[in-house]
């Protein structure tokens, strides 16, 4: 089927639905099962094409026009089935020559959207598994998302961890998305790519402050993130957004960086609230283990964590040092640069509360490298709370840090 979308669909046009529309009086007791999620609606309509039921499909194509007038993959499984059912094939406009690489570029992103939701992973193989990245988390922190690029997934879990055992993560949200038009691994700005690590949260904005491009609203990451400007990567504004108003779902592979949700599905994630810092895991493939394999990872860094914890409630400065890195990087500076302020402000903890835990995760590249936030208890009720972030890398067989900051 997908083969003839490029023979009879030729007029599509990217900024709109099919420029035709054919309608045929369907039965409702045709249509046996409807639904808000037109990604499942597509699931239904392939499933009664597999068992040979064309009428079934037509008349749940009819409702997915009808319900997502936008969704541009809905109007193409339209237009086809209508082709294939009619003894009159639709007529279609004729094509300048200029506008047949444009049309045909799209027409193949709708191929790749469909293949993209129709080969979705079960979500039961993903049952007791949680990503690679997530070593550790605290109660206090509420969320956790992975964006699998190859898979055009969003995964948005609930954390019901309690922080002195393996990762418990409940799957609340899973969505189609889209990410830059030519992929991941994002290194320099412009590059249309959209960056591979491990971001955080830091605003909701709503759909009214900011153009229709982004839908209704957004939540901003903070690439580029302190691994990412010691790798001497440029570029800004990476966003989790929704899609523009004529648009209910973007390509696969068609922003400037971002990772673009529907905006119905970009819309629930705006309605949680304690979203800041939430952790963001985007990768090309997500790695998915089993919660004892994270804790094992996490047990095996703890004691350089310990180690440092308790360095910093002592007084020697020397043994403090000790756990940076000569690679320690912070606003283009360096440790012996850093060192006199970092020592002034980390030793001699040992009469406050100590730093309590939110979150620990890795990122394995070229490097392995582990990101851990932690908050400072020791301030006061009425402002807010202080969090640190640290990078961690090895040396030698030894965790060393790399960065620390404020998050």
């Amino acid at each position: 089927m997908l083969e003839r979308f490029r023979q009879q669909a030729q007029g599509l046009n990217s900024d709109q639905t099919m420029p035709f529309r054919v309608e045929f009086e369907l039965n409702d007791e045709q249509v046996l099962a409807a639904s808000h999620d037109p990604e499942h609606l597509v699931r239904q309509i392939y499933a009664a094409l597999g068992d040979g039921e064309r009428t079934k499909a037509l008349a749940l194509a009819g409702v997915l026009t009808r319900q997502f007038p936008t969704f541009q993959l809905g109007q193409l499984l339209y237009a086809d089935l209508l082709n294939i059912s009619s003894n009159a094939p639709v007529a279609l406009p004729e094509v300048e020559d200029q506008d047949k690489p444009s049309l045909s570029r799209r027409l193949n992103e709708l191929i790749l959207e469909s293949k993209r939701r129709l080969n979705r992973p079960n979500l039961n193989s993903l049952q007791g598994r949680v990503p690679s990245a997530l070593l550790n988390l605290s109660p206090q922190q509420a969320y956790v998302a992975a964006v699998d690029a190859s898979q055009s997934r969003l995964y948005w879990f609930e954390n019901q961890s309690t922080g002195q055992g393996p990762v418990q993560l409940k799957l609340v949200r899973e969505s189609y998305i889209s990410v830059g038009l030519n992929g991941v691994g994002k290194r320099l700005e412009g590059d249309g790519k959209t960056p591979t690590g491990i971001y955080f949260v830091q605003k909701n904005l709503p759909g009214e402050s900011l153009p229709d491009l982004f839908g209704i609203g957004a939540l901003t990451l903070n690439y580029p993130n302190a691994l990412d400007l010691m790798n001497k990567k440029t570029g800004s504004g990476i966003w989790l957004h929704g899609t523009p108003s004529a648009q209910y779902a973007r390509a696969p592979e068609s922003t400037d960086g971002c990772v673009v949700l529907s905006n119905p599905e970009m819309g629930q994630l705006l309605n949680l609230s304690g979203l800041r810092m939430t952790p963001v895991i985007i990768a090309e493939k997500i790695d998915w283990v089993t919660p004892v394999e994270s804790a094992e990872a996490f047990h095996e860094f703890k004691p350089s964590l310990d180690a440092w914890l308790a360095a910093r409630n002592g007084t020697d400065a020397d043994a403090l040092k000790r756990h940076y890195s000569q690679r320690f990087e912070r606003d283009d500076m360096g440790l012996n640069q850093w060192w006199p302020r970092l020592a002034q402000t980390t030793l001699g903890h040992h009469v406050s509360k100590p730093l309590e835990l939110i979150s620990a995760l890795q990122w394995k590249d070229s490097a392995q490298t582990m990101v851990v936030t932690l908050k400072d208890p020791n301030h006061k009720a009425s402002a807010p709370p202080q969090y640190l972030r640290t990078y961690w890398q090895k040396e030698a067989g030894q965790w060393k840090l790399v960065f620390q900051g404020p998050t």
